[in-house]
């Protein structure tokens, strides 16, 4: 099923195709695919009657599917003696979307109930990509669920898989501004969580890939700089994304990108995180190019005190200077004389 972070409350609305009772007894009856990768079931009990079982079928996207199990399910081993109904297995369960129980929680933001089956599941349903390629940690993403997205990279979930978009959690926080969300995915594992969870139940994998390019080619800072969120650009230089890496489709760095934005502030910030300053695009075009070209006097004037080349062509043979001849403002856009301080010229 797919979501967005403007609507993600609104997937109770989704419905599966009624099922008949007889399809109860394993989840996966019928229209469910009959998919189970993570293996055996850990063995969560959950006892109830045929009619709850066969409501829960039927509208799996309903909130009553998770109000019943919640309700009439136990994590612990049950004194009660053995009941031979229709049972509801959630650890079984897979929709038509491709969806696991613990996607549903995530979705519908039952945090007690979701956490709970972290606590016990494997990796292979941790990891569980539903038919857009979703796994639990894109969703607790797109729900703003902080708390889950940490305990969900404690268990070791896999911070690398990548959504029908090319998206990993991480390029989602960024593109919608999350940070709490990049927090919990990125921050090292604290003293006191070792300790908590053991030697074995934390990620040992390091930090997401901060370089990781999206199906257009973008990579988290891209994303971050075209949403002009600040914090999220400091935070990924803090964390070591390579300020130069260029986006795949012209070969753009975030210089690129802030500059073709205005943003000014941007653009002073990546200058002071080592950004190149003539790093060329495929077609040869240097920041200063596409300042000129936007007769953007104030970025020009800042990439020119940052050393920029104004001599410098791209593949079709114009320099910044040629292109700022053609407009009565070239003195503004290229503020360049015979004085120069330590290599750098004097605006």
């Amino acid at each position: 099923m797919s979501l967005s972070v403007d609507s993600s409350k609104e997937c109770a609305g989704f419905k599966l195709p009624e099922e008949q009772s007889s399809q109860c007894d394993s989840g996966l009856g019928g229209g469910l695919e009959q998919r189970e990768p993570w293996g055996q079931s850990p063995g969560l009990p959950c006892s109830s009657g045929e009619d709850r079982c066969e409501s829960a079928c039927d509208s799996a996207y309903g909130s009553g599917l998770l109000e019943s199990f919640s309700s009439h399910c136990s994590l612990g081993a049950s004194n009660k003696a053995p009941v031979h109904e229709a049972t509801f297995d959630p650890w079984a369960y897979l929709s038509e979307e491709g969806d696991t129980f613990l996607h549903l929680c995530i979705i519908h933001e039952v945090e007690a109930l979701a956490l709970a089956f972290i606590a016990h599941c494997t990796l292979e349903y941790l990891n569980w990509q539903n038919d857009l390629l979703q796994t639990p940690l894109h969703l607790a993403m797109y729900t703003r669920q902080a708390n889950i997205v940490r305990q969900l990279v404690l268990k070791g979930a896999d911070t690398e898989l990548q959504d029908r978009n090319g998206n990993t959690p991480l390029h989602l926080a960024c593109q919608y501004s999350l940070e709490e969300c990049v927090q919990a995915l990125t921050k090292p594992v604290a003293a006191e969580e070792r300790a908590l969870l053991g030697c074995e139940a934390f990620n040992e994998s390091g930090p997401p890939n901060l370089e990781r390019h999206n199906w257009q080619g973008l990579t988290c800072l891209h994303l971050a700089v075209l949403y002009r969120n600040d914090a999220m650009v400091e935070h990924l230089l803090a964390s070591g994304a390579r300020v130069n890496t260029q986006e795949a489709t012209s070969g753009r760095t975030a210089l690129h990108l802030a500059v073709e934005l205005g943003e000014i502030g941007l653009v002073s910030r990546l200058l002071r995180g080592g950004s190149d300053v003539d790093a060329p695009m495929y077609n040869g075009c240097t920041p200063l190019h596409l300042a000129v070209g936007r007769l953007d006097a104030g970025i020009a004037a800042a990439l020119c005190q940052a050393g920029a080349d104004l001599l410098l062509p791209n593949l079709e043979e114009e320099t910044p200077l040629d292109l700022a001849s053609s407009s009565w403002n070239v003195l503004e856009l290229c503020p360049f004389d015979d004085v120069r301080l330590r290599g750098l010229p004097v605006v």
